[in-house]
């Protein structure tokens, strides 16, 4: 299914509003979104970010049920795993227009949009998802060697590119 996509300059917008450290992204989205970030149960806050970007600019997460999904005090849904949110971001608009194996700045400089990351070694993901400016990220861009990675290696990354 091929939804409308949101701009890049309101996506980039609502960004800046939910780009905070963890425990503030629950603390601002509210409901079982802060109940699960203050259990310790979620400790990776970007497909929560990415979704409350993707509600503010009309493009609503569906209920739990493909996805998981739990939901905020405004009552909208938020996922919580990087997978799912590819899985759906494909569903609403379709495979992404630049997939970079071994994903480096250069393969996506000119092009904005969302980014999302896939690859191993973080215990509680299974990659990344920010908006790409066409030059950096809106939060973290975790390319092949930059220094935040820690254990993270990036296998692969895609590119949803917005208007």
């Amino acid at each position: 299914m091929a939804l409308v996509r949101p701009s890049f300059a309101a996506a980039w917008n609502r960004f800046k509003e939910i780009h905070l450290p963890v425990a503030e992204v629950g603390r601002k989205i509210g409901g079982y979104v802060q109940v699960n970030i203050a259990s310790g149960d979620f400790r990776n806050a970007c497909p929560l970010r990415m979704s409350y970007v993707l509600n503010d600019c009309g493009l609503r997460v569906p209920p739990p049920g493909r996805y998981h999904a739990v939901s905020g005090s405004d009552h909208r849904w938020y996922m919580y795993r990087v997978m799912e949110m590819k899985d759906f971001l494909i569903w609403a608009f379709g495979p992404a227009e630049v997939r970079v194996s071994t994903p480096s700045a250069q393969g996506f400089f000119g092009r904005r949009g969302i980014l999302l990351f896939e690859g191993d070694g973080w215990g509680n993901a299974r990659g990344h998802v920010t908006l790409w400016s066409g030059r950096a990220c809106a939060d973290e861009c975790h390319f092949v060697g930059h220094s935040g990675n820690g254990s993270f290696m990036p296998t692969q990354a895609c590119l949803w590119e917005l208007a």
